[in-house]
């Protein structure tokens, strides 16, 4: 295992990797909204940055107001691109009648990103700490999906063999309002069947108007991408077709008539429908359209393309960081 951390560490220099601090979320990224987010690089009690050997942990504060959602991912070395994560929505953070130390390991899960095909755990000759170069490995099917679900009759941990989080409330709130809490991920799996130091976290905050912003975004991107299919398909009309267009501009009026009765009944129709859409069938349309999209990733869809790949495959979280405008300093310490 010594050895086995030793290379990975040298991975991770080879790699250039430049870890990244904490700050607050300008909107001014190419990346979704989020109230404050960083890398936590610095195991507790380690002199510099690295990965967090079994036994080791990563400590991070983050505020919160009421709403928000704490999102994280951190790569299981010894795998190709297993990585540890909440679900797509985060863990809730603001409560105000929780107890000072939370336990939430429960809602933390043990993900595939599924861009590299998968060898066994801690064997394999593409994972991390024996792979010649980053990214090297045969690719996957492309699809996010928790280890539980794969079905290739290989063995995975869970993620409670693997990690401990907790979430300790400090006393003092945040001088901007809200509350503090110090998130706290140790590395319990020489405990279990699947010894492996864990990588470099990123992290962010979310509110649910990061959230509602988020999914509009994307909402936009798909809407923008059917508009580009739709102007390629007009573009490929035949002769055919457009002889067809002008018979139809040819029309007798009374057609036309019809046409114009036909809309207005329409509009009518559509008028009262509207009327029947109870407030309740519009805020359950909203939440659909909040939690349609995650954050890091979307379960049962491919990866974004905006730097998860780089931290599942390879340990490096810089891509992520720098894709979602989080500043790049030399390191966050993170000791608590």
């Amino acid at each position: 295992m010594r050895n086995s951390v030793l290379l990975f560490v040298l991975l991770l220099m080879c790699c250039g990797i430049v870890f990244a601090d904490s700050h607050d979320g300008d909107g001014m990224s190419m990346g979704f909204p989020h109230a404050e987010g960083g890398v936590a690089a610095v195991p507790v009690g380690a002199d510099g940055p690295g990965p967090a050997v079994p036994g080791r942990a990563y400590s991070f504060v983050v505020h919160a107001n009421e709403g928000d959602t704490l999102t994280f991912a951190t790569m299981l070395a010894q795998s190709n691109d297993g990585f540890l994560a909440p679900n797509e929505y985060g863990i809730a953070l603001y409560d105000m009648d929780a107890a000072p130390i939370r336990d939430v390991t429960d809602q933390v899960y043990y993900w595939d990103l599924g861009t590299e095909r998968n060898e066994p755990i801690g064997r394999g000759h593409f994972q991390a700490p024996r792979q010649t170069a980053p990214n090297t490995g045969p690719a996957g099917d492309g699809m996010v999906r928790l280890t539980s679900d794969l079905g290739d009759n290989m063995s995975y941990p869970t993620a409670n063999e693997l990690v401990r989080v907790t979430l300790t409330k400090l006393v003092n709130p945040s001088p901007s309002g809200g509350q503090r809490f110090i998130v706290r991920i140790v590395n319990v799996s020489d405990t279990s069947m699947y010894p492996s130091p864990i990588t470099p976290i990123f992290w962010v905050v979310q509110s649910a108007d990061d959230m509602m912003m988020m999914d509009d975004m994307m909402m936009k991107d798909m809407m923008m991408d059917d508009d580009m299919m739709d102007d390629d398909m007009d573009k490929d009309m035949s002769d055919d077709e457009m002889m067809d267009d002008d018979m139809d501009k040819d029309r007798s009026d009374d057609e036309m008539m019809d046409d114009d009765m036909d809309k207005d009944m329409s509009d009518d129709d559509m008028s009262d429908d509207m009327d029947d859409m109870s407030d309740d069938d519009m805020m359950e349309d909203d939440m659909s359209m909040m939690k349609k999209h995650g954050f890091l990733f979307t379960s049962g869809s491919p990866d974004y393309g905006h730097g998860l790949e780089s931290l599942a495959e390879d340990g490096d979280p810089s891509a992520l960081a720098a894709y979602h405008g989080i500043h790049m300093d030399d390191m966050m310490m993170g000791e608590m």
